[in-house]
C-alpha cells in the first residue's frame, strides 16, 4: 500500500511542470510556417523571389496575392485592424508615406547596405527600396556630337536646342510630370516656362524615345529603360544623366502591421533586401535596383555612377494640378 502511494506521488510530482507550462500558441506555429505576400511586382518576378526564399526557408509556405497597388492598399485599409497579409511588395514609395502607420517598423539584416535615399528615413524604417525607375536624357548620336549633348536640366532651356527636344505632355503622362517637377524644384517656374517654349510636346510618352531613335529629334527625356531598349536594338542613341542629379523615385516593400505571420515577415524582409534578391530583381525583368554594388540593367551604368536627389512625391502630387495647368498654358 505504501509503495503504491509513493509511486503515485512521484508520478504527480513529475506532472507538475507540464501542468504549469505555457500551452503552444497556434499563432506561433503559423508564424513559423506561413507567409502571405501581397505583391504588385510582375508574376514571374514575385515567383522567382519566393522560390529563392524557400531554398533558405523551406519550412515556410508562401502564398502570393498579386494585384495592382491601388487594389492592395484598398484591401489593406478594409481589413484593419487585422489585415490578412504579411508583406507588401513593390509599391511606390509615396504610397507607403501616405499610409505610413499601416506598416511595422523593422530594421532589416541588410539595413547598412541600403542607401539612406532609398529607404524610410526613420531610425527603424518601415519600408526599404525594391527597384528604381530613373529619368534621363536620350540623345541621338547622329544628330549631336558628344560636346553638344545637354549635360544639365537647365540646358533644356537653351535656345540652341529649340525644336530639337521632344517631351511628353505632363498633363497626360505621369513620368513626364515627374520631369517638369524636377525642373521646378531645381530652377523654379521661369525655367519651366522657358523649357515649355523650347520643346515639342506629344501626347504619348512612348513617342519620345521612338522619335529620338528614328532621328526626328535630337533630345528626349524618358525613362532610362526606354533608352536601354533602343541601345540594345542598335539605334544610334545614348544616355545622359543630368549633372544636377535625377530624382530618386523608387518602389519599396514593407512588413504589414498586425499581419498574421510577423516572424516569417521579418525573414522575408531580410531576404528581399539581400544581394541575392536584388540580383533576381535586376535579371528577371532588367529592373534597376536600389543598391549601388550591382551593375545597371543592360547597357546602363551602375547606381554609384549616377547622381540622385530626393524626390518629394507627396509635394509633387500636391502641386500636380497647379503645375500642369500652368504648363499647358505655356506650351500653347
Amino acid at each position: 500500500m505504501k509503495r503504491t502511494i509513493l509511486v503515485g506521488l512521484v508520478l504527480l510530482l513529475a506532472m507538475i511542470p507540464a501542468l504549469y507550462a505555457k500551452a503552444p500558441d497556434p499563432k506561433d506555429a503559423a508564424t513559423a510556417s506561413q507567409l502571405i505576400l501581397w505583391s504588385a511586382a510582375a508574376e514571374d518576378e514575385a515567383e522567382a523571389l519566393v522560390k529563392a526564399f524557400n531554398t533558405k526557408h523551406p519550412e515556410i509556405k508562401v502564398s502570393i496575392i498579386r494585384a495592382g497597388s491601388g487594389e492592395l492598399i484598398t484591401r489593406l485599409n478594409a481589413e484593419q485592424p487585422r489585415p490578412q497579409g504579411d508583406i507588401l511588395l513593390a509599391i511606390a514609395k509615396e504610397t507607403f508615406d501616405e499610409h505610413y502607420n499601416l506598416f511595422r517598423p523593422y530594421k532589416c539584416a541588410n539595413h547598412d547596405s541600403i542607401p539612406p535615399t532609398v529607404r524610410d528615413k526613420a531610425e527603424v524604417p518601415r519600408y526599404y527600396g525594391f527597384s528604381m525607375p530613373l529619368q534621363a536624357f536620350m540623345v541621338n548620336t547622329k544628330l549631336l556630337k558628344p560636346d553638344q549633348y545637354p549635360k544639365k536640366w537647365i540646358d533644356l532651356t537653351n535656345p540652341k536646342y529649340k525644336g530639337e527636344i521632344i517631351l511628353a505632355n505632363p498633363a497626360l503622362s505621369g513620368s513626364a510630370y515627374s520631369q517638369i517637377y524636377m525642373m521646378y524644384k531645381l530652377y523654379g517656374e521661369d525655367a519651366l516656362k522657358k523649357m515649355a517654349k523650347n520643346a515639342v510636346f506629344v501626347a504619348s510618352s512612348t513617342a519620345v524615345p521612338e522619335s529620338v531613335a528614328r532621328g526626328e529629334y535630337a533630345i528626349g527625356v524618358t525613362g532610362e529603360a526606354n533608352i536601354a531598349k533602343y541601345i540594345l536594338e542598335g539605334a544610334p542613341v545614348t544616355y545622359v544623366y543630368p549633372e544636377e542629379g535625377t530624382g530618386a523615385r523608387f518602389d519599396a516593400s514593407a512588413i504589414i502591421a498586425n499581419g498574421p505571420n510577423p516572424k516569417a515577415a521579418e525573414l522575408f524582409m531580410d531576404f528581399v533586401t539581400s544581394p541575392e534578391a536584388f540580383n533576381i530583381i535586376l535579371n528577371t525583368r532588367q529592373r534597376r535596383v536600389v543598391v549601388d554594388y550591382l551593375p545597371g540593367p543592360g547597357p546602363l551604368p551602375s547606381l554609384d555612377k549616377i547622381k540622385l536627389f530626393d524626390y518629394d512625391a507627396v509635394e509633387a502630387g500636391a502641386l500636380r494640378d497647379e503645375l500642369t495647368s500652368k504648363f499647358s498654358d505655356w506650351i500653347q
